[in-house]
Order: structure tokens, then C-alpha cells, then sequence
């Protein structure tokens, strides 16, 4: 009741591992760009003591950044109680929005013991393979479903994975796309030719993709399917837009494997970038072979910018917004570049209606948002 006699904004504290450009982060920094600061204020509860790369322009739009010792599978429990203190010590905060995945029960049962009323468990993968780490991950996710009172997830399949199936057939998972600002990556061919030239791929047949290097985005199988694409069409190249992940090796064995390959002059890695929505009208073809996603902003992004799109059928099909979007088994390199050479014949288009009649564009969503929020004003 406060909140309404002071005007003041609804305080929500949003928790992720740090504001680099990874694809929930850069979804989360479209809502920071849309959201309405008089109605909301978005800080920022951070697990690593480094400041990201997007903090600055956070502050800039008004959030506040806490930084924070890392969590890890070591200290996990401990920190539920170090979650627990920070909210104590901040009782400004009556909404606490998780946005890790497995990590939030760590933080909805620190929110829990915090007495904060209102604890979101935002889900933004399925895991679906079974290694180690994975498995620990589908040990640690478990506390969510008792100590979330909301849980949100970017499609049915990252809901199931975190929330169950239970919660899912009674409808308390309450499915929030990742949703961009469709405008900034509404096709141009001005752009387009632009971006080509800086890029000197003027004369090529452009494949791109997008996403870190972690181990589940499967850059060495898209290598192997371009080495196969590349020995029948040497005029084409790829282009890898994404930084290192935790596993350095991974970025290290995938130029080994290029270069292996007698691939360097065809495969172009740009590393980090800031302008992900440019160089996506340069592509011809946008490819995406995960072995598992929630719902990929990478995918959303290449389609708001009217690329045909060949992605991996291990992806949720909730990703297909446009009819040019195909999804195919990640077994075989030939079906890639068949699928690749069909996709050929299919022009960039202007896709913006749409997205946002699909729900995708960010400022449909935050008005949403911010109604979600508001709805708690008077009771905290």
C-alpha cells in the first residue's frame, strides 16, 4: 500500500550469474530497455564478483547491480543462507525473480526463509542429455517446485524440465516467450548490403550462427556439416557470432577442428558482439544444431530478421514462428546440407507482423510484465 501512496515504483530483484551477452541476458536487458522504470525498478542480484558486460548500460536505464561471491556446487547450501541474509538486509525487495534455472532453489528457498512473498522460478532450458553436470543439475533443481510460487518458463518443454509434469497439466507453469524488440531486427536491404561489404562476403552464400560455446550449442557437428556444404559449394562461408564459455576448450578444440580441416578462410569467428541484429541481415541461412534449449533467443532473433532458419528437432517446436523455420535430426550432415541447399531458394522477408502477432516483440511482453508486477502493489 505503500508503494501506491508514495508513487513509487515496484521494486522486483532479478537474479542471474552475471550480465554478459549470453541469450538470457541479452533477454533480460530487452526487458530492461521496455520496462517502465516509474511503474518498475529491475536491480540486479548478481552472482560474481566482476561486473558484465551490459552493467553499465543497466545502471544507465536504472537498475542496481549487487555483486556477489560466485556459487557453485560446493557452497550451494550455504548460500541459500546467504541469499537469505542479503534479503533481510534489503527489505525493499517483495518480489524476487530467478532466472537460472537449476540455481533457483537456491534462491526461491533463501526468498522463502527471507519471508518474501512473491518468489519466481523463471525457466529457460530443458536439459535433456545425461551427463554428469546434467544430472547434478536435475538433483539441484528439485527445492524449486516447493519454494517458487510462480514459475515461468520460455516454452512447455523448459517448463516440464523445471516445474514437472504436474504442475504443468494443473497450469500453475506460465509460459513467457523470449520476446525481443522485433523492430531492430526488421530486414533491410540497405542494411543488409552494408554488412556484406564490411564483411567482404559480397559474392558468398552466407551460413550464420549465434550462441556461446558451450558443449549443448554443438559447434563441432555444424563444423562437420559445413566441411561436407563447403566440399560442394566453395563459395560459401560460415560465420560464428559467440564467446568463450566456462569450458575455454571447447572454443580452442572447435578452431583446432577448422583448422584441421583446411576450413580457416571459410569460417569467419567474430567472437562477442553488440550488433548481433546488423549482422544477422548479412546471413542467407541461419543453423542452429543444439542438443537442448529451452527456447533459443538466438532462433527468435535470425527469424525476426526474416532468415529461413535449419535447427536441430531437439529444440522445443514452440521455437517455429515462421513456415521457412525447418527443424531436422542432428544424426546426419548430409540432411544439413540438404535442408541447407533447399533453403537456398527462400528470400529474406519482412516478418515483423508476424512475431508480434506470435507475442515475440518485447514491448507487448513488458506491458504484460509490469501487469504481473503491479497486481502485487497493494498487498506488499
Amino acid at each position: 500500500m505503500e508503494t501506491e501512496k508514495n508513487n513509487e515504483p515496484i521494486k522486483v530483484l532479478a537474479v542471474v550469474c552475471q550480465l554478459n551477452r549470453g541469450g538470457l541476458e541479452s533477454r533480460l536487458m530487452d526487458i530492461l530497455r521496455n520496462i517502465d522504470y516509474s511503474k518498475v525498478c529491475v536491480d540486479i542480484f548478481t552472482y560474481r564478483m566482476q561486473p558484465g558486460l551490459m552493467d553499465e548500460e543497466a545502471k544507465k536505464l536504472g537498475s542496481q547491480i549487487y555483486y556477489n561471491k560466485p556459487l557453485n556446487i560446493r557452497n550451494c547450501i550455504g548460500y541459500v543462507r546467504y541469499f537469505e541474509r542479503f534479503l533481510k538486509e534489503h527489505p525493499e525487495y517483495k518480489i524476487v525473480h530467478a532466472h537460472q534455472d537449476a540455481w533457483c532453489s537456491v534462491f526461491c528457498k533463501g526468498a522463502y526463509l527471507a519471508n518474501v512473498p512473491v518468489r519466481i522460478a523463471h525457466s529457460r532450458t530443458a536439459l535433456i542429455n545425461n551427463s554428469l553436470e546434467n544430472v547434478i543439475k536435475n538433483i539441484i533443481k528439485l527445492p524449486t517446485r516447493k519454494y517458487a510460487n510462480y514459475y515461468f518458463a520460455v516454452s512447455d518443454k523448459a517448463g516440464i524440465w523445471l516445474f514437472g509434469k504436474r504442475k504443468y497439466k494443473d497450469g500453475k507453469v506460465q509460459v513467457w516467450p523470449n520476446a525481443i524488440d522485433c523492430r531492430k531486427y526488421r530486414y533491410s536491404k540497405k542494411t543488409r548490403n552494408e554488412v556484406r561489404k564490411q564483411l567482404g562476403v559480397e559474392d558468398n552464400f552466407v551460413l550464420m550462427h549465434v550462441g556461446n560455446f558451450f558443449a549443448p550449442k554443438n559447434h563441432s557437428f555444424l563444423i562437420r556439416v559445413f566441411e561436407k556444404y563447403y566440399k560442394e559449394h566453395p563459395k560459401s562461408k560460415l560465420i560464428l557470432i559467440g564467446g568463450q564459455g566456462p569450458e575455454k576448450e571447447i572454443l580452442d578444440g572447435v578452431k583446432k577442428q577448422v583448422q584441421e580441416k583446411g576450413l580457416n578462410d571459410a569460417v569467419v569467428f567474430l567472437g562477442v558482439r553488440n550488433d548481433v541484429s546488423r549482422l544477422l541481415q548479412a546471413a542467407d541461412v541461419f543453423v542452429f544444431p543444439s542438443i537442448f534449449e529451452g527456447l533459443p533467443g538466438a532462433v527468435v532473433e535470425a527469424q525476426a530478421a526474416g532468415l529461413p532458419c535449419v535447427i536441430s528437432d531437439k529444440i522445443t517446436s514452440e521455437v517455429v514462428l515462421l513456415p521457412t523455420t525447418k527443424q531436422i535430426p542432428i544424426e546426419n550432415t548430409e540432411t544439413w546440407c540438404k535442408e541447407i541447399d533447399r533453403a537456398k531458394a527462400v528470400q529474406h522477408c519482412d516478418s515483423y507482423e508476424i512475431m508480434k502477432q506470435k507475442g515475440f516483440d518485447i514491448k507487448s511482453l513488458c506491458e504484460d510484465l509490469e501487469k504481473f508486477y503491479s497486481q502485487f502493489a497493494s498487498n506488499i
